[in-house]
């Protein structure tokens, strides 16, 4: 058998319950609604003995997660196999998830297994651990969100416009969405006006209708409700509103001015190090900080690294010493981004292990 060869696109999938996820790492980090979100996206694959999952050189920037039967990892600098059984605890982890590839991984039994994106899910711990801002001074928040069941900032964590946000700027996002209460037949934006908010419905729903030529009325369009943003493309396009924005009952939006919009899509200036570079200046007189959670810290870190994950951060500051430079690194560059800007801000000297310790030869890392 070709070790490249693939199983095929027809295997039977099946999604997977938010259940199973929750028992996964560094998976289990995931807030309840994030979760849910990838549960959505996440099928089980089913495959046949004898299928090779991936090829050692192999950089398929995924997660694999094996829910049953076996697979046997094997290398070309080591004769000896290794064998890996659904329920054990090193099944909880991602089978040999360093890329590029360090082994090739065949089914010896019929299995069943997930994939996951690395950036996805790296993306979706930015977001959960950057989602613990308090709201700013003189909001009643719990008063202005009831609706639905959920936060205003899960709903905006959802929004596919922002989901390249740089994710240094996330805690500023959180700290400039203005809550304005609305009224039925408000009109929240006026077709043909210059582009001035981005929104976020939180409670409520609003009906989106447009004046077309040769009709006497507007034509609606689309009813928006909770969770739904609008309002980007005039702020990206810099072209007036295409359409009207009207609310269809009382609700609460989230604005955020177009200045602000604008000024968090652009990538805020950090000091991203190659990874020869961060190693010199670690023997020096700078510390790594690896702000991944403890499950992934143990899976492989850089020597003399400390680990204190992005959500907990603020309130661990007083660890850290001032005057000293901390590499901040994670999986993909995101969360260690968004930790470099915090400690910034605080005075703390920070700089970034480019591309994160996924870039980082085997021979640098430690169990």
């Amino acid at each position: 058998m070709s070790h490249r060869s693939r199983y095929n696109a027809d295997e039977v999938q099946v999604k997977i319950e938010p259940e199973i996820l929750e028992g996964l790492e560094p998976v289990s980090a995931l807030s309840p609604a994030r979760l849910q979100d990838l549960a959505n996206e996440t099928y089980i694959e089913s495959l046949e003995a004898m299928k090779c999952l991936f090829v050692e050189g192999d950089k398929d920037e995924e997660l694999i997660y094996l829910l049953k039967g076996e697979i046997e990892l094997r290398s070309s600098i080591n004769p000896d196999t290794q064998t890996i059984v659904a329920g054990t605890p090193v099944a909880l982890n991602p089978i040999a998830n360093k890329q590029p590839r360090q082994m090739t991984a065949i089914t010896r039994t019929p299995v069943e297994i997930i994939k996951i994106d690395i950036d996805k899910l790296d993306q979706m711990l930015t977001w959960d651990q950057m989602a613990t801002v308090k709201t700013p001074a003189g909001v009643d928040e719990k008063a202005l969100v009831k609706g639905m069941g959920g936060d205003w900032r899960t709903r905006l964590k959802s929004n596919l416009t922002l989901n390249n946000l740089p994710p240094a700027n996330i805690e500023k996002l959180f700290e400039r969405m203005e809550p304005v209460e609305v009224s039925i037949g408000e009109m929240i934006i006026k077709q043909g006006d210059p582009g001035d908010y981005f929104y976020l419905i939180d409670k409520g729903s609003a009906k989106v209708t447009r004046q077309m030529m040769g009709k006497e009325k507007p034509v609606e369009l689309a009813e928006l409700g909770p969770g739904v943003s609008f309002g980007e493309e005039a702020l990206i396009s810099d072209k007036p509103r295409n359409a009207n924005v009207i609310m269809a009952s009382d609700g609460v939006l989230y604005r955020l001015s177009k200045a602000d919009f604008v000024e968090l899509l652009k990538e805020p200036l950090l000091d991203n190090l190659e990874l020869s570079v961060a190693l010199n200046k670690a023997e020096e007189d700078a510390t790594f900080l690896d702000v991944r959670v403890p499950s992934e810290y143990q899976q492989g870190h850089l020597p003399g690294s400390i680990n204190i994950p992005l959500n907990e951060l603020r309130q661990r500051f007083d660890e850290l010493g001032q005057g000293k430079l901390y590499i901040c690194y994670c999986t993909t560059g995101r969360r260690s981004s968004a930790a470099s800007f915090i400690l910034n801000q605080q005075g703390i000297k920070s700089s970034i292990l480019k591309n994160g310790i996924q870039a980082v030869p085997s021979t640098y890392i430690i169990v």
